[in-house]
């Protein structure tokens, strides 16, 4: 093996160590990442299912207290206080309703009577024409956007300038409810007789898209990448230029179509050549004494002189009496000798 593969391949050998060492270092990083970002997830599912748990308990204890109407307008002080104690968790509704459809409280009492007064202006006389649009389905979903509806003089009034018709907008915006938990529970009298029903209803945290990364990790990561990249390019270069001088050590006549073709498919086209290869490369003999040479002029073993034995070009061996090289079709030196001579004489 000469100096010069040599070289290649120890080049070749460093540059697979590092890129292995650095893909090694790349997807344990971004399997640590993955790991805490699990963690992560299953931490923020379990609060949202405590949240869901206290939420339904407070709900059944909420309703164990409603066993008259009106309601008691303390207690509905403290579902007020409740509200603002728990909308860092969610924005959340409370409201009941009678047997009878109608509405006996809402929290916050703002937005409640807003969309009841939105309700009976527009929805109530409509329910003489045929349209059943109830009060909860309306409440229910509405909540969310009740600041967005338009609740000026002419467009309750129905204006030629309307571009629809209000219950026909409404109906169509009801379904609202995706991402979010509405919980109820019935209200009972004290002697077992039905009230109603308490309703709660509060938006879900969605699974959250910011997570913070550990700072090490991502800078873990940006090395490694960037050090298996610079790798992989400089294994690349180094592959076709290890095929093209083992080619031409071996006497391959196609070495630089070799060499193209693993610059192309890097590790295919390796070991497409690797499988093709001559065995090993060709050793030179004397004719003489069939020692071998090193493609010198002179044999080192006994002395002869070995220039004419052999192709200048590829050093293919020649026999005396061929004027031209049958691998490279170059002229040999008896050839051209006896040409000069044959031209003297003439």
């Amino acid at each position: 093996m000469t100096t010069k593969k040599k070289l290649i391949t120890r080049m070749a050998v460093w540059t697979g160590g590092v890129l292995a060492a650095a893909l090694l270092v790349l997807g344990t990083a971004l399997l640590l990442m993955r790991s805490d970002r699990e963690r992560f997830d299953e931490d923020q599912r379990a609060e949202r299912q405590q949240v869901v748990e206290r939420t339904r308990k407070y709900v059944g204890e909420l309703a164990k207290r409603i066993d008259r109407l009106p309601v008691d307008p303390t207690l509905v002080g403290e579902i007020e206080s409740r509200y603002y104690e728990e909308r860092s968790s969610g924005p959340m509704q409370v409201w009941a309703m009678g047997t009878d459809g109608a509405f006996l409280f809402g929290v916050p009492r703002e937005s409640f009577s807003r969309l009841n007064a939105l309700y009976d202006r527009e929805v109530t006389p409509r329910l003489k024409e045929g349209v059943f649009f109830d009060r909860q389905t309306f409440l229910l979903g509405h909540l969310d956007d009740e600041r967005e509806l338009d609740f000026s003089d002419a467009f309750l009034a129905g204006d030629e300038e309307k571009p629809a018709d209000l219950v026909e907008r409404l109906a169509r915006l009801q379904d609202r409810s995706e991402g979010t938990l509405v919980l109820s529970s019935p209200l009972k009298a004290a002697d077992g007789a039905a009230l109603g029903s308490v309703y709660l209803r509060r938006a879900v945290r969605p699974e959250p898209d910011w997570h913070r990364t550990d700072d090490r990790l991502e800078v873990a990561v940006a090395l490694a990448g960037g050090t298996a990249s610079l790798a992989f390019l400089f294994l690349w270069v180094l592959l076709p230029t290890w095929v093209y001088v083992d080619a031409r050590e071996r006497r391959v006549r196609r070495a630089p179509l070799f060499a193209f073709l693993t610059v192309l498919s890097s590790l295919v086209g390796l070991v497409v050549y690797l499988i093709s290869r001559p065995d090993g490369a060709k050793a030179l003999a004397c004719p003489g004494c069939g020692g071998e040479v090193n493609g010198g002029a002179f044999c080192p073993h006994c002395g002869r002189d070995v220039s004419a034995a052999f192709c200048s070009t590829c050093r293919y061996p020649l026999k005396p009496d061929w004027a031209f090289c049958p691998s490279c079709r170059t002229e040999t030196r008896s050839a051209t000798a006896a040409t000069t001579e044959a031209t003297a004489a003439g």
